[in-house]
């Protein structure tokens, strides 16, 4: 009996001595891009193909994502099991997801509803940074430990500390958000105690990852990142941390194989996977679902809503004709305001010449941001002019467009409202939506009055436009 405790013993001594081997798979912004891309990559289902490949070659395979699987896609704005987004958090639980980080975009909708997601996944979301008015989490956990085979890994949770501007700051109000080093201090010593490797999975984008990695010391090991939408083929090395990012909407599946020995990575090596599509012969699990949860939809929303005589192109820090066209068109739906505002960063997608459907613009513009109305006076609107300016030449976040074409000029002489000057002492009705409302300190630089909530969705305005002014012509007209 004491032979075998000797030898037991002896034997978990040489397996921790031994070198363990270990994949590591990441994904991250993928944006419910649920089906290829134009030049054919990505997707769910060529996601599960890779996914499948990677791990019949790998047993002790992780896969972790950092973070904004929501907000992008009609699947993301689909109910699912009575919860927006539902079919999403379904997606990566059947194609086992190990554990995911929150992005910006979980919170898109509500407090609410974020919570919601975190409870209804079956992976845990883990954050470390984000906390409750109790001082817990928010995610499942500040970090978990995850053993593949004999190896140890904690996963610590990191979500972008500039949250509250990112979105509604109703959606974030009640929350605590940490300084980076301060969330990591609280839970390193015990996870790297417990573990063989830590990493950092963090939606903080590559300069705030950058600038940690050096802040942080070797019981670090490797931060695997989002939010930048970077597309790493070989990983950074900063500070003897390895970062990691595979781009975005699912063009790629980052792949790395690591040895680890006595605590430490012997051996690393990292690539990105592109997501081409599954052989003819591939048998997915996952396509049956996808079919039966927005097959239907898809074909609803296929409908032909109007033909655009030219490119819908979006551009976060440029006034585009489309998007100055989507401002003039909320001053045509709702006339009683003297000019509208709405900010750049809503348009997620370029829309080609030729027929646009329902889809296409769910796709356009995925939020769902609500129609408000509020006064300013014409001083004010020269202080956001000034404040539009400054973001065009920083690009810290999106700049505005307002539905008047000599909005971006230098004097209130030559800024024109419904053709007359702008007068700065007199008062004006804007029509905007909720976002920009809620981010008035952000992108105004005065704080609007009169406020006006209407409820309506910004997106129904504009598809209303479109059909009114583009709409298909029936045969025969």
């Amino acid at each position: 009996m004491k032979l075998k405790l000797v030898f037991t013993i002896l034997f978990g001594l040489l397996l921790s001595a031994c070198a363990q081997n270990l994949r590591i798979l990441h994904t991250n912004d993928s944006h419910a891009a649920y089906e290829p891309a134009s030049n054919g990559q990505g997707g769910y289902l060529a996601l599960e193909y890779h996914l499948d490949e990677a791990r019949s070659e790998r047993r002790n395979s992780l896969w972790l994502d950092a973070g904004d699987m929501q907000t992008g896609s009609i699947i993301s704005s689909l109910e699912y099991d009575g919860l927006k987004g539902g079919a999403v958090l379904e997606v990566f639980e059947r194609l086992e997801l190990d554990a995911a980080t929150f992005g910006n975009h979980e919170f898109d909708v509500s407090e609410a509803h974020a919570r919601a997601l975190t409870q209804r996944a079956a992976f845990p979301f883990l954050s470390a940074n984000i906390l409750n008015p109790d001082g817990s989490s928010f995610g499942r956990a500040p970090y978990q430990i995850f053993r593949k085979g004999n190896t140890k890994v904690a996963v610590i949770g990191l979500t972008i500390d500039s949250l509250p501007e990112r979105v509604k700051p109703e959606n974030v109000a009640r929350l605590s958000i940490l300084p980076y080093t301060d969330a990591i201090d609280r839970v390193l010593d015990e996870a790297d105690a417990a573990s063989d490797l830590v990493v950092i999975l963090s939606h903080n984008g590559w300069e705030a990852d950058s600038l940690l990695a050096t802040q942080l010391d070797e019981r670090v090991d490797m931060i695997i990142g989002g939010h930048s939408h970077l597309a790493f083929p070989v990983a950074k090395e900063i500070n003897g941390i390895y970062i990691l990012s595979s781009g975005s909407h699912l063009q790629y599946l980052g792949q790395a194989d690591l040895r680890i020995k006595q605590d430490r990575i012997a051996s690393f090596d990292n690539r990105l996977i592109p997501l081409t599509q599954a052989p003819a012969d591939y048998h997915s699990k996952l396509a049956p679902f996808l079919e039966e949860s927005i097959g239907e939809l898809e074909r609803k929303l296929n409908k032909v809503v109007g033909i655009l005589p030219e490119a819908f192109e979006s551009d976060k820090f440029r006034v585009t004709t489309s998007i100055l066209w989507a401002a003039q068109a909320m001053v045509w739906e709702y006339p009683t305001a003297d000019l509208a505002m709405v900010n750049n960063g809503g348009f997620r997608r370029n829309l080609p010449e030729g027929e646009v459907t329902l889809r296409d613009l769910h796709e356009y513009i995925p939020f769902g941001n609500t129609i408000v109305f509020f006064s300013c006076y014409g001083r004010d609107l020269m202080t956001a002019q000034a404040r539009n300016l400054e973001i065009m030449e920083t690009k810290p976040y999106d700049i505005m467009t307002v539905s008047e074409a000599s909005w971006l000029v230098d004097s209130a002489e030559d800024f024109l409202i419904g053709n007359n000057p702008l007068q700065l002492d007199k008062i004006y009705r804007v029509v905007s939506h909720d976002y920009i409302l809620s981010q008035w300190d952000k992108y105004l630089g005065f704080k609007p009055f009169d406020v006006e909530e209407q409820g309506d969705l910004f997106l129904d305005a504009i598809i209303n436009q479109i059909q009114k002014q583009f709409g298909p012509r029936e045969s025969g007209d």
